[in-house]
Order: C-alpha cells, then sequence, then structure tokens
C-alpha cells in the first residue's frame, strides 16, 4: 500500500490534525472523532487534503483501516490467508488467496472492503499473512495480461465464498462473454429465476471476487452503467478495454 506524508504535503495550518492523524494505526470512521473544532474547520480540511494528497480524506482513512485490519494477528484463528497488494492500471488491487484458491480481488479503496475482510476472517477463521505465492504470481501475470488486452478468461483457481445462491448468481456472471454485456433481467432468465431480479441484483453486488467474476459486464436494460464496487468510472474502464481488444 503507499504511504504517504501527510504532514510535509498538507499546509501548515494543519500541521497538528496530520500529525494526530499520523498516531492513529487505525483512524476512526467518524469525522466526529477528528480534532475539529467545527463542521467548517473539516470541510476546508478535507478540500486541502484532496487537493494535496490527491486523494480523498476518506479513502486515506479506508486504505489505513483495511491495512491495518490485515496486519492484525487473533490467536484463537488457527487458519491463515495469503495477501498481496497487486498494482494494475485501474489503482492497486488486494488480492486474498485460501489454500483452495483466490477468495477477494477488490481495489483496495472499495468503501466495502474492511466489511468483506472482516466477514472473510470470521467465516474461515483465518489471519492475513501477506506472502508471495505460485498463486499470487499467476494472477498477478494474469492480470497484467488482461490489461494488455492478451487474456480473456482467466485459470486461475477460484475459492468462492457465499451462499448457495449467491454462488448460482456469480456462475451466471462467469458466463457472460468477454466483450459483452447483460443486464440483471437477462441473467434472471439465464438462471430461470425472473422474479428474483432485486435479489440477484444484491448478490452481484456483493461479489468479491472483482473483474474476474465480471459483475462490470451487467448494464441496466436501458444501458445505464448502474453501480460497481470499484466505481463506475472503472467499470465504464473495463467495458472499453474488453470491446476494444475483443
Amino acid at each position: 500500500m503507499q504511504i504517504w506524508d501527510i504532514v510535509s504535503a498538507l499546509p501548515s495550518q494543519w500541521k497538528t490534525i496530520a500529525d494526530w492523524l499520523v498516531t492513529q494505526n487505525n483512524p476512526p470512521k467518524s469525522y466526529s472523532l477528528f480534532p475539529f473544532n467545527s463542521e467548517a474547520e473539516l470541510l476546508v480540511f478535507k478540500k486541502d487534503f484532496q487537493k494535496a494528497l490527491g486523494i480523498s480524506l476518506g479513502k486515506y482513512v479506508r486504505l489505513r483501516r483495511v491495512d491495518y485490519l490485515l496486519h492484525q494477528i487473533n490467536e484463537k484463528f488457527k487458519q491463515t490467508l495469503s495477501a498481496n497488494y497487486i498494482e494494475t492500471p485501474l489503482g492497486e488491487m488486494l488480492a486474498i488467496f485460501s489454500e483452495k484458491g483466490l477468495c477477494l480481488l477488490e481495489f483496495c479503496d472499495r468503501k466495502m472492503l474492511e466489511s468483506e475482510l472482516l466477514a472473510l476472517q470470521k467465516n474461515l477463521k483465518a489471519n492475513f499473512i501477506f506472502q508471495t505465492t505460485e498463486q499470487s504470481i499467476q494472477l498477478t501475470q494474469e492480470l497484467s495480461e488482461y490489461f494488455a488486452g492478451e487474456r480473456k478468461n482467466f485459470s486461475i483457481p477460484l475459492d468462492i465464498i457465499g451462499t448457495e445462491f449467491q454462488k448460482s448468481v456469480w456462475q451466471a456472471l462467469l458466463n457472460i462473454p468477454y466483450g459483452s454485456t447483460s443486464s440483471y433481467k437477462l441473467q434472471a432468465e439465464s438462471m430461470g429465476k425472473l422474479s428474483a431480479i432485486r435479489a440477484i441484483a444484491a448478490a452481484n453486488g456483493r461479489n468479491q471476487i472483482s473483474i474476474i467474476i465480471p459483475c462490470h459486464r451487467v448494464i441496466g436494460s436501458d444501458g445505464d452503467l448502474v453501480g460497481y464496487g470499484g466505481g463506475v468510472d472503472r467499470k465504464r474502464a473495463l467495458l472499453k478495454l474488453e470491446k476494444t481488444f475483443n
């Protein structure tokens, strides 16, 4: 994960707050716990922070909290999950592997990433360990090839974790060809569950193996890009990439 020198980057008027923020290994989610004197002061700080660092204060806090979580060890957990940061043209991603395969691949600034990691850790009763493995090397190579337009299908083993319904929804996503798009309605029809469009859309949103399980290929019936956990701009970029090289 990138390390920012916020004390040097921010205007000197914010030194006290910057010093405080640096000392917070796990910064609080709520700005009400930050040492601001008023809402107006917070708004000015957020503006200056974005200008000086090139990222929002909220994104910075999320990244710090995720990195803190990944380095904590729970003595009650006996299993381990391998963790790796992977650079891509669309931003840094976090990959988590079990012994069976890839169980999480998300952009590091995804708002739900901390919750996903906590759920994964609780479900598998495992600690995260940063280490390079054959799986992480393979994934890094396959992602590099994908973004270069040299790979349309991934061969990295997956360990898909979710309910049986969620798994069926994600399997339907895997059936959407590279360079193509679908809609929630078409996805529901392909599953024979036309009455479950909302539940299917919700399950798409819970997909935590981005790009490889291609929820970015699902758009609105009217062609609108609709939501995407990694951000609509990334969704647009992924679809453009696949259209270009298809």
